[in-house]
């Protein structure tokens, strides 16, 4: 017989997956009604449990060892509204349904509750945040429509309208995932088999309610099924360790939430001293992927000591988590032990530069699932980390000192050139230079994020993670990046996919870098253009169109992309970067505040899973259609750094806001601010990094004009969405009035002016000199005699001219803004670097 602990995870599972076959009118086991179906006002309830019973009995694929024990798995996940109360599996999933479930589900007046159960559909959550501005109205001005879950499409996007649809749309979905399901694998282990469950259970039923009938349709079916397969999972390892059966009234502390947050990541990621080589230009993507990889390491390390499947997590993005353990004394000890090895392994790795804090004094009894108290909960577990970060690594320096004294003999070689922590290495030196022609002095990390990391990952399908490999992790995991899957798999930890591949775990990985593309190759302009910059012919002459792709593009090839391109073909404009870095405001309060006493531990997922999807998924989606020479460094979880052509990154940041509004159902309590620098391609990464961190300062610090936050700092000016978007519309004005002068008049001498009077109005204006105050009759003057005149057709250019400078007007932001649509047009038709 198959280990309990995997037929209870299982069950928990796929519990409630009678409820989509019910849906889409499957059939259901009729010899089970008077087993599963409990009385409800005279009448049997708990329909979908019959529905869930055939699916088991007949449609799921089972590993051959769970063959023998298929009606034991069905009458696990079935029973859960009457459960065997001696039968410690049945009561484990049925205690976590009502756990999960029953602090789930917000109950709706009779005027409210109308919708059929088939015709219901889900309820973004973020809807339901409120702060400060928005106030949610049941049940919901906004839904999801019913279709698997595809983070190119528009489907992933809420739909503003009643929540409500075709009960017919159930049929087609549940044949894609009945055709999907058919071909799960069965034949490498129960570990492989439940992550693919859970990914084909998340592809097609996170945007199915999971509840409908009277209640507010807020949770997916996915996002129930997995906190309920958590919850089940530590609840079974509890009382098999307390040998004691678990009652639906108990409140021993039974549960532990274990928190794990990963510090540093900015100064890791940007820490490299030289920022010209071609290789690096690689790194900084490769080093914030190998973050996320090692954060992967410490919970799968977590997983396999302590014995849990992936259900544990609650929270899993952006270097942070949070995990639901047992509360019994094996998994206490393990942790203590992991700690030690987790701070002693940071510490000779990453010489203090980067750590990672563990938390774990947080408990729950069953009753801290409930609404009234699981916020309390969640906030308890926040501020411990919080507190635990100001004493990072205290148990290894406690034992060993402030001091490292091991590893200087390394060093006698010198130390890497580069990242100038680790000891240089004379074979990764002579690699490095033997494949990107510089000639440095590197250490073994440097080379692998730089030659295997970075080339490999944009091609790579999988990511594996087994006692072998390439890379080095915690633990002795070992990570390799894969374009095809491995023909023996069973002697591998973990696999996750950034393919469209619902086998395995979903990696959410921002993988996006720019490359020379065959277009521009084809170009004489740009080749010409590309040919300048040092190394370009050996980066062709590398290319192999077997391996896949061109090779990425430097930063300067980056900036060049900043260029125009005329009717003629030609290319004008100043190559110039822009970085960019953005994160969502109140984030914090989002998710302990903003849903007040509706937060949940499937909210709690709902709203982690949800955004980082956006980051990590969509947004990359977005870049490659319509921004793909943008450098992802970083973006998961709810913030992102890139790298980018100044205009396009600008435009993309607008572009950016607007996508995260309309994702999160138009609430005005979710806002994202960013900072931006302009400069050009030889600034050193690191000293541009600060300087974009504090443009990102700024803008959180705005407080004024009915606004906090929700701001983006542009050429060290803090300005709102819209007041951007609308000085670009006025530079994109400028440009075409520029490239039309025979019909505009239009120079650039005559935008120079323009720029001269509005440094005079600013001088005028905020600095009191008086003699720049005749800035208004300079500026007529020279529209009158430049530009206004019967010969030329500027109409619209004259009016949006002395829209500008109107006399008299209060509101003079545009004039006092007028340097950043100039900024737009002048660096657009300008040639020199």
């Amino acid at each position: 017989m198959p280990d309990e602990l995997k037929i209870v995870v299982l069950s928990a599972l796929i519990h409630d997956i009678g409820k989509f076959a019910q849906r889409a009118k499957r059939p259901y086991t009729k010899s089970m009604e008077g087993v599963y179906l409990r009385n409800y006002k005279g009448k049997p309830g708990h329909w979908h449990t019959v529905y869930s019973d055939y699916f088991l009995e007949n449609d799921l694929p089972l590993l051959e060892e769970f063959e023998k024990s298929r009606s034991l798995i069905a009458r696990t996940a079935s029973a859960h509204h009457k459960p065997d109360t001696e039968n410690l599996m049945e009561m484990c999933v049925a205690i976590a349904d009502r756990l999960s479930s029953g602090s789930d589900r917000i109950e709706m007046r009779d005027n409210e509750s109308k919708t059929g159960f088939r015709e219901s559909r889900l309820v973004p959550v973020f809807d339901e945040v409120e702060l400060v501005k928005h106030t949610f109205d049941s049940p919901g001005n906004f839904y999801y429509n019913l279709a698997p879950l595809d983070t190119s499409s528009s489907q992933v996007f809420p739909k503003r309208g009643k929540p409500e649809g075709e009960a017919e749309e159930y049929i087609p979905l549940y044949k894609l995932f009945s055709e999907e399901l058919a071909c799960l694998k069965v034949d490498s282990g129960f570990r492989f088999y439940f992550e693919s469950l859970v990914s084909l259970m998340e592809k097609y039923t996170w945007a199915i309610p999971s509840s409908s009938y009277k209640t507010l349709s807020d949770i997916s079916l996915f996002d129930h099924s997995f906190s309920t397969a958590g919850i089940a999972q530590a609840l079974y390892m509890y009382h098999t360790s307390s040998t004691k059966m678990p009652t639906w009234q108990d409140n021993e502390k039974k549960f532990i939430l274990l928190g794990g947050d990963l510090s540093g990541i900015q100064k890791y990621i940007f820490g490299i001293s030289n920022s010209s080589g071609r290789g690096v230009s690689k790194i900084f993507r490769a080093r914030s992927f190998f973050l996320q990889a090692i954060s992967r390491s410490i919970i799968l390390k977590i997983q396999k000591r302590i014995g849990l499947f992936s259900v544990c997590r609650l929270v899993d993005s952006g270097g942070k988590f949070i995990l639901l353990l047992p509360n019994i004394p094996g998994v206490v000890n393990e942790l203590d032990k992991l700690d030690k090895e987790i701070q002693g392994w940071f510490l000779t790795k990453f010489k203090g530069l980067l750590t990672m804090t563990l938390c774990w004094s947080t408990l729950l009894t069953q009753q801290d699932f409930q609404l009234a108290n699981f916020q309390k909960k969640f906030d308890e577990i926040n501020e411990v980390i919080d507190s635990a970060k100001l004493r990072k690594m205290k148990n290894v320096l406690a034992q060993h000192g402030p001091v490292i004294h091991s590893g200087y003999n390394d060093f006698e070689g010198g130390n890497c050139s580069l990242c100038e922590i680790n000891a240089a290495d004379d074979v990764s030196s002579a690699k490095y230079e033997q494949i990107e022609g510089a000639t440095v002095s590197i250490c073994r990390d440097c080379c692998d994020h730089i030659l295997y990391i970075g080339t490999r990952l944009p091609k790579s399908n999988y990511l594996i993670y087994s006692g072998h490999g390439k890379i080095p992790l915690f633990g002795d995991i070992f990570l390799s990046l894969s374009k095809e899957l491995p023909k023996d798999i069973k002697e591998i930890f973990h696999i996750e996919t950034m393919a469209d591949d619902a086998s395995f775990s979903k990696a959410r990985i921002a993988k996006h870098l720019p490359e020379i593309t065959k277009d521009e190759l084809a170009d004489e302009n740009w080749l010409q253009l590309f040919d300048k910059e040092d190394g370009f012919r050996e980066l062709i002459n590398s290319f192999n169109e077997d391996s896949g792709g061109f090779a990425p593009k430097t930063f300067s090839m980056i900036a060049l992309k900043s260029k125009k391109q005329l009717k003629n073909g030609s290319l004008t404009g100043r190559p110039l970067l822009a970085f960019l870095k953005a994160d969502v405001d109140n984030l914090g309060l989002i998710f302990s505040l903003g849903l007040g006493d509706k937060l949940s531990v499937a909210r709690l997922a709902s709203l982690s899973r949800l955004m980082n999807i956006f980051f990590s998924e969509f947004l990359v989606q977005l870049l490659k259609k319509e921004f793909p020479d943008i450098y992802v460094v970083f973006s998961g979880g709810d913030d992102l750094f890139l790298i980018g052509p100044w205009r396009q990154t600008v435009l993309f940041a607008i572009t950016l806001r607007k996508k995260l509004t309309e994702f999160c159902a138009n609430n005005s309590d979710i806002t994202l601010s960013c900072g931006t620098l302009i400069t050009k391609p030889r600034l050193p990464v690191r000293t541009a990094v600060e300087i974009t961190e504090e443009q990102l300062d700024l803008a959180k610090k705005y407080n004024g004009e009915g606004r906090k936050k929700d701001s983006i700092v542009f050429l060290g000016e803090t300005l709102s969405w819209a007041e951007l978007e609308s000085l670009m519309e006025t530079g994109k004005l400028f440009d075409k009035a520029l490239e039309d002068k025979a019909r505009t008049n239009f120079t650039t001498a005559f935008l120079y002016r323009l720029l001269t009077y509005n440094k005079m109005y600013r001088k005028f204006v905020f600095e009191g000199q008086l003699k720049s105050g005749i800035y208004l009759s300079q500026a007529y003057y020279d529209i009158a005699r430049n530009i206004r005149n019967d010969k030329y057709n500027n109409q619209k250019e004259l009016e949006m001219l002395y829209r500008i400078f109107s006399v008299g007007s209060k509101n003079r932001s545009e004039l006092d803004m007028l340097h950043i649509p100039l900024f737009y047009a002048l660096n657009l038709n300008r040639d020199s670097k």
